[in-house]
Parts: C-alpha cells; sequence; structure tokens
C-alpha cells in the first residue's frame, strides 16, 4: 500500500515537471543528440559523499518552503498519514539502523536530482524561444532544486535524530 501510494505521488510530479521538458525534447531536439543531457546527468553519481555535505540551518529550508513541501513527495506527510489510518503503527524511521538506511537514501536522491539537473539545464541552454526556457526552467527547479533542499534538510533532521534513538 505504501508503494501504491507513493507510486501516484512520483508519477504525479514527474510528469507535472519532466513532462514538458519530454515534449520539448520530441519536438526540438535531434536524437543524436540527446546524448549530451544524457551523459552529463551522470556525472554526479562520480562526487563523493562529502562533496554533497554543504548544508544550510534547517532555519533556511523552512525559510524557503521545503517543509512545507515535504507534506506532498514521496514518504511525505500526507502519504504517510494515508497510510497510518489503515495502518497505525507504520513507520519509515525507528532505529538507529533506519536512520542510518534514509541517510544513504538521502545522498543518493540528491545524485539523482543533481543529474537531472544538469542534463535540463543543458536543454534551457538548448532552447531557442522564451517559453520553452522558462518552462524548462520553472519545471528544473520544481523538479530538481527543491528535491535537493529537501534531500539535505531531511539528513541534517536524521543526524540530529541519531542522538535521540
Amino acid at each position: 500500500m505504501a508503494a501504491r501510494f507513493n507510486l501516484f505521488v512520483s508519477l504525479f510530479w514527474t510528469v507535472l515537471c519532466l513532462g514538458p521538458a519530454a515534449w520539448y525534447c520530441y519536438l526540438y531536439v535531434p536524437p543524436g543528440w540527446l546524448w549530451v543531457p544524457g551523459a552529463a546527468s551522470l556525472l554526479p553519481y562520480f562526487v563523493p559523499k562529502s562533496w554533497l555535505n554543504h548544508y544550510a540551518s534547517t532555519g533556511f529550508y523552512e525559510r524557503i518552503g521545503v517543509r512545507g513541501l515535504l507534506k506532498f513527495v514521496q514518504h511525505g506527510k500526507l502519504v504517510n498519514g494515508m497510510i497510518r489510518k489503515r495502518y497505525p503503527g507504520y513507520r519509515i524511521i525507528y532505529n538507529s539502523e533506519t536512520i542510518h538506511r534514509k541517510v544513504e537514501e538521502t545522498y543518493m536522491f540528491e545524485r539523482f536530482h543533481y543529474g537531472l539537473f544538469l542534463a535540463l539545464l543543458i536543454l534551457t541552454f538548448h532552447a531557442r524561444n522564451w517559453y520553452w526556457i522558462l518552462v524548462i526552467l520553472v519545471c528544473n527547479i520544481g523538479y530538481n532544486v527543491y528535491p535537493v533542499f529537501m534531500q539535505q534538510y531531511v539528513r541534517l533532521r536524521l543526524k540530529a535524530s541519531r542522538h535521540k534513538i
């Protein structure tokens, strides 16, 4: 059940934000050229974990709306609340091992979103008209910049909670 709810949330954001970029590619990008953003999207996977540890304070992330957006993402408050109505004991974090796994997961998702950020940034530079530049840029911010901030915010909170368990 949790997987299904999270899948719907993921599909919603993916269609909303990557749909326009995919449509742009279909209309304007020659298929042989797609290796450029594809290759760029792999670069963050070669970055050491230590380079991803550039946090602001939790207050910064809360001021820019990250905490509020966490309601509407995979494993967010909305999805977890729906699951807990049916399964009151449902928890993602319940001991130090699950905290460690979640911290590692944040690094993986952060790399994914950095990679996609680079790919969409290249498409933004490829676009020649202001409409597509703006659409791809807004989608990039919504689908990649904010999720990177979310991963950093969640990681900060998880690392702080390690000492409480």
